[in-house]
């Protein structure tokens, strides 16, 4: 019995010694790099680098901890563009531009809040990026939408740029996991 076990400790120990450092970066926990590293890796690295470190959590966390960080962000982005559509819908707009912010309404909260930011989210949190992928792309492609339905110009292109610049740091920050 002493054997085995000598034998086994044994193995695992030069499992340890000879595993590739690849794999050794994926077993430590977030060294100062990772979020530079990641940052690189998506289309936006300014609003990656200040989105990811303004949050404690990141100075620990792995690729998949740092996707969370940026699908919270997209939450906080796409409330806080809620709020500003409610009070442009309290300035009683003209109607087309009323039925267009209605529009981006439903979007963001049927779309964003209610069903691609819990989707990804959960998809995350069990190990299953595909579908965080498919959550952050249709974040993106509701501000597009948002966007798209003012004829002329719209009172949330600041807002609409945000929320898609946020998405898609979050879903090429997801790729990373595929």
């Amino acid at each position: 019995m002493r054997t085995l076990v000598f034998i086994v400790l044994v193995h695992v120990v030069f499992q340890i010694i000879f595993l590739p450092s690849s794999q050794c970066a994926r077993l430590r926990p977030n060294d100062n790099n990772l979020i530079e590293q990641t940052c690189k890796q998506t289309p936006n690295y300014n609003l990656c680098i200040s989105s990811l470190k303004s949050d404690p959590k990141s100075a620990t966390a792995d690729v998949a901890g740092l996707a969370l960080i940026m699908v919270n962000v997209l939450n906080t982005t796409t409330t806080q563009t809620l709020i500003h559509i409610n009070s442009l819908l309290l300035q009683s707009p003209r109607n087309e531009v009323k039925e267009a912010l209605l529009s981006c309404v439903e979007n963001y909260k049927t779309g964003v809040l209610t069903a691609d930011v819990p989707v990804s989210i959960e998809a995350l949190t069990k190990g299953n990026p595909k579908f965080a992928d498919q959550g952050t792309q249709d974040a993106a492609n509701e501000s597009n939408s948002c966007e798209e339905g003012f004829s002329g110009n719209s009172p949330l292109t600041v807002e609409n740029t945000n929320i898609n610049n946020v998405a898609r740091v979050a879903n090429a920050i997801v790729k990373l996991l595929l």
